[in-house]
């Protein structure tokens, strides 16, 4: 029945058409003018394409940070990234009275009984991953060291951050230790429970826990723990972690956390004391700052491959493509309605464990890229575009970049007015002179951040493990459809 329904209307739909066009077609002709006739035309423009160095680094607005080092062994390029975190201290922070092991409060002989052989307090620093890349089994080494100088909260750091800059690079770690993602020494029935978070724990010197308790203990320490800011100033810069041996291995840290156990005494409602054990926390999250510090070697290889063009990410390579500019506004004589890509991706050989294709690519004018990180991250339309990856297809569709091509030549048009040039080849060389990129937009992958109603309200730089090739190259143009309109 459905069907004959459809076959039914398909029939109507022909016929009406049909009898418009008899009837319409010499009143069409008795008041149409030829000037008004708009002429449409397809076309298929080709574009250049190459693998560039990360440009404009990166604004680090995340607070997930990747730690590990990967050797590919399909480039033989190598990446090895560290972070830096600062700690959060809660506002009216507070200790018990008296710690055991600080200050000279006396202790029961009862209490000093149960601490027995125990450390009265130690600290540990605690790193938890939101997920990972590599083995789970792999051994890496991974070291803590002390930052001597604060991050500036009110700074702008990017991914290419110099940890020098912040500790001693001659200083011995006060923590190190060989750990992989899947930790032995947990119990398969603790990873199952809902609440379980994976993270490496390091214990620290004795001395770090000794230097924050006992300075609650004085007059003057008691306020270092008012705010984030002066217990940094005073107690904690932070820490910088890294890893130092060990390959294919990168965890995605998400928090990281000052734990700092003490044993007390406790009174319960009807004022009996009791023997206790606590702990208190110092995190680094979103309210304090986490900042990667990333490093690609071995690159050449990929960036000279004219075959094709690569993307590797977190902030390695990015494809950058020099678009046709004139040639899809036929010269200026049409306006250019629309023009799509499709990106499409190349086959590698296979790996055990392999970089994903990024999820999402940004598609921005290479002069725009520091202003779109440094800003609010938001996607135009005009002068950016994301495109998300088609795991069947392997490809990149961006549907409509023609307002980003009537944008370059405005632009254009308005430095030639400005500079008094006209607007013929040899001024359109001179604009070009002046301004190299002025066609050229790059692909960077990027992650989406969601408010309260799930609506994107901005995008940030993708820091997962993400590698594709793609079909391009100076050899290999990549074909641009466009579609303008003329009178």
């Amino acid at each position: 029945m459905n069907n004959i329904k459809a076959l039914a209307c398909s029939i109507v739909a022909v016929l009406f058409l049909m009898s418009c066009d008899s009837d319409t077609s010499i009143l069409g002709g008795s008041v149409s003018f030829s000037d008004d006739i708009v002429n449409i035309s397809s076309d298929t423009c080709f574009a250049t394409s190459r693998s560039v160095a990360t440009i404009d680094s990166l604004l680090m607005k995340t607070t997930l940070c990747t730690l590990g080092q990967y050797t590919d062994p399909l480039t033989g390029s190598r990446f090895s990234s560290g972070y830096l975190t600062q700690l959060n201290c809660i506002e009216n922070f507070h200790l018990p009275d008296s710690i055991y092991g600080i200050g000279d409060h006396k202790f029961p002989d009862w209490f000093i009984d149960r601490v027995g052989t125990s450390d009265p307090y130690y600290a540990n620093i605690r790193l938890y991953f939101q997920d990972f890349f590599g083995d789970s089994l792999n051994t890496v080494k991974i070291d803590v060291f002390i930052l001597d100088k604060m991050l500036d909260g009110n700074k702008r750091y990017y991914h290419d951050l110099n940890p020098k800059d912040y500790y001693d690079e001659n200083s011995k770690p006060v923590a190190s230790a060989l750990i992989s993602a899947l930790n032995l020494l947990e119990s398969d029935s603790l990873r199952a429970t809902t609440n379980y978070q994976p993270s490496l724990t390091f214990r620290l010197p004795d001395s770090i826990a000794y230097k924050i308790l006992s300075s609650y203990y004085t007059d003057e320490g008691r306020d270092w723990f008012a705010n984030s800011t002066t217990f940094m100033q005073n107690l904690c810069k932070g820490f910088y972690v890294r890893c130092t041996q060990g390959d294919g291995s990168i965890f995605y840290i998400y928090k990281t956390v000052l734990e700092v156990n003490f044993k007390c005494i406790t009174y319960n409602n009807k004022n009996e004391a009791n023997y206790g054990s606590y702990m208190a926390e110092f995190t680094g999250n979103e309210e304090v700052l986490q900042v990667s510090s990333i490093e690609w070697t071995g690159l050449d290889d990929v960036l000279n491959d004219n075959n094709c063009s690569w993307i590797k990410s977190p902030c390695g390579v990015l494809t950058e493509i020099a678009l046709p500019v004139d040639e899809m506004k036929k010269g200026g004589t049409s306006v250019l309605n629309s023009a799509k890509i499709i990106l499409s991706t190349v086959n590698t050989p296979s790996q055990r464990f392999k970089p994903s294709a990024p999820g999402q690519l940004l598609l921005i004018r290479r002069n725009k890229v520091r202003s779109f990180f440094d800003g609010n991250n938001k996607n135009d339309d005009i002068e950016s575009f994301i495109a998300t990856f088609d795991k069947n297809k392997g490809t990149y569709t961006y549907g409509n970049i023609a307002d980003m091509v009537e944008k370059m030549c405005d632009d254009r048009s308005e430095w030639l007015e400005a500079q008094g040039l006209a607007d013929n080849q040899a001024g359109k060389d001179a604009y070009a002179q002046a301004h190299p990129d002025w066609n050229k937009v790059v692909l960077i992958p990027v992650l989406s951040k969601k408010g309260s109603t799930s609506q994107v309200i901005s995008y940030i730089a993708d820091t997962y493990m993400h590698q594709v090739k793609l079909a391009g190259g100076s050899g290999r143009p990549i074909s641009i459809f466009t579609i303008s309109s003329n009178r």
